[in-house]
């Protein structure tokens, strides 16, 4: 296992913090791991948000579920990995996103009252955070204003960006083709077509009911360069 504080340097919350500061955090709040095994559920979506998990070690998939329950969408990470960051606070306290073990795991819960009593005395801390949401933000932000795409191709894109918190690595989309035009406000024949074309461009890869995007950032360079 890598060393706690190599890990925990290596996460955007603690960037900046020296290993005193470290030392200091990790003697003021209740250090609370948990492992978990291959398959097993770590929060669901929707879940109320009562922790920030650092993932430690292992790999965890991401999913989120579209609100007819239709269309499911999945992107896997590997440690180091902040999650809950911008749902542990704010209107709407809920995870937006299901999250399981795929490897064994290991993870360090920071709950919401130690983050207040402890964390947000550190000043890298707060502006770690602070440049975290802020970032969110203005992502969203720009996606919200970004102008209605009439091309096929060019709304697939706009729908995995706004459906998948990173734009790059394999992802997959779980759903039939009638709920995916549904979302995307265009016809199914038109979802076929584009689709068997980018499995053409070796881009996707098609099986039923599914769609696997083996590197999310070459269909969004290959769809800038044809637009």
């Amino acid at each position: 296992m890598v060393p706690i504080y190599d890990r925990l340097l290596e996460l955007p919350l603690f960037q900046g913090h020296s290993r005193e500061d470290l030392t200091a955090i990790l003697t003021k709040i209740k250090v609370d791991f948990r492992n978990y095994r291959a398959g097993q559920t770590i929060v669901g979506q929707d879940d109320p948000c009562r922790y920030i998990i650092l993932l430690m070690e292992g790999d965890i998939s991401l999913s989120r579920t579209s609100v007819r329950k239709d269309l499911t969408f999945v992107e896997r990470f590997t440690a180091p990995k902040v999650i809950g960051a911008e749902t542990i606070f704010g209107l709407r306290q809920n995870h937006t996103h299901a999250v399981k073990a795929v490897t064994e795991v290991k993870t360090l819960m920071l709950s919401k009252q130690n983050i207040i009593d402890h964390l947000f005395s550190f000043d890298v801390f707060r502006y770690n955070m602070l440049n975290l949401l802020t970032t969110r933000i203005q992502r969203s932000n720009h996606m919200l204003w970004a102008s209605h795409e009439h091309d096929t191709l060019a709304r697939f894109i706009a729908l995995i960006k706004r459906n998948f918190t990173y734009h790059g690595g394999p992802k997959q989309i779980d759903g039939g083709m009638v709920a995916l035009a549904h979302m995307m406000d265009d016809t199914r024949i038109h979802i076929s077509d584009m689709l068997n074309y980018l499995q053409e461009k070796g881009l996707v890869v098609l099986a039923r009911k599914r769609i696997e995007i083996p590197h999310l950032e070459n269909i969004i360079t290959f769809a800038a360069t044809t637009t």
